[in-house]
């Protein structure tokens, strides 16, 4: 999410200072964006948004993850109970509810992390159980259904491209949950509560939602729109194309303002939970300002949606469009 939100947002209760220092930055809506992106987003360089003035700086030493609420065996984890149990390496795509057609507040890595339904099968949840309801050491909280985090992709992650989580990351461990948009994948976590009602997360009592799943989404990164290119030469044009946990089947570029569309190779795609990078050689034939567009198709099948839509409050669609200048 953008914006500094509800202001200072500090622990509270038994947490208190000694479990974390604090953290005096801001990064709120670092983006990854620009020619050269990688298929595997380097940590620092990996998109942040935050709602906090002041992030938490976790002490790993006295974290602990407690499972509560309507389950028949509530525990307490530490952080080296997590690190025991068994682990999963997973490629996954995080993209931002506030980021627009064509924006930089997403980014790719590769998560190590414990399968959530493993600690939900150790608590027992209760059959009246619907929600599980996630809070994080600086008291944001968000919620997703117990279906999905019964699902084997969603993780308490505690690694980010084989580290131990970057602090403003979540360090020392966050929930990542495929398919939906970055504010479901809470941050420093540090307690998860099986519920029976529909409670809302932070954003969501601020009126974002209420469907937090993340639409189909494409973008050109390449060349530098700003210079201009030359009628008759070849130029390559890249970017990336995203579907949540849909994966993507095909990406298509129009050079005729959608009049017609031609296939876009794939030059990376590795898991149906990350994104694409793919690439298109095009050869101008006009000079002047001309429209280039770019869409996917996800794995079930779905085209993008075309139709334009804002951030707010369920995320942006519609088509990436950028002017080409094109001279002699």
């Amino acid at each position: 999410m953008g914006g500094v939100g509800a202001g200072l947002a500090l622990a509270t209760g038994g947490l208190g200072t000694s479990l974390f220092r604090r953290s005096t930055f801001g990064y709120d809506g670092m983006q990854y964006s620009g020619p050269g992106i990688q298929a595997i987003t380097p940590n620092d360089k990996f998109y942040v948004v935050t709602k906090n003035v002041i992030d938490p700086r976790v002490q790993a030493a006295q974290w602990r993850l407690g499972i509560g609420g309507l389950v028949d065996r509530p525990a307490t984890y530490t952080f080296e109970d997590l690190r025991a149990m068994r682990t999963v390496v997973q490629e996954t795509t995080l993209s931002c509810i506030s980021n627009p057609v064509g924006g930089g507040l997403q980014s790719n890595a590769m998560w190590t992390g414990v399968p959530f339904r493993d600690l939900l099968d150790e608590a027992g949840p209760a059959d009246s159980a619907v929600e599980v309801l996630v809070t994080a050491v600086d008291g944001y909280s968000d919620t997703f259904s117990l279906a999905k985090a019964m699902e084997p992709t969603t993780l308490v992650a505690y690694e980010m491209n084989g580290e131990p989580l970057p602090e403003r990351h979540g360090y020392p461990a966050r929930i990542l949950v495929p398919g939906l948009f970055g504010e479901k994948n809470v941050k420093w976590v540090t307690n998860i509560e099986l519920v029976d009602t529909d409670a809302k997360g932070f954003y969501e009592q601020q009126g974002w939602g209420p469907e937090f799943v993340v639409p189909t989404r494409s973008r050109f990164t390449e060349p530098d729109f700003a210079q201009p290119l030359v009628v008759g030469a070849m130029v390559t044009l890249r970017g990336t194309a995203f579907a949540g946990d849909r994966g993507v089947s095909r990406v298509e570029v129009s050079a005729d303002d959608a009049k017609t569309w031609n296939n876009a190779e794939l030059e990376y795609s590795s898991s149906p939970l990350a994104w694409v990078l793919w690439r298109y050689d095009w050869r101008p034939e006009r000079m002047g300002e001309v429209p280039l567009l770019v869409r996917a198709t996800d794995g079930k099948g779905d085209l993008q949606i075309s139709e334009a839509r804002d951030v707010a409050p369920q995320g942006a669609t519609g088509l990436h469009r950028v002017m080409a200048r094109v001279q002699a």
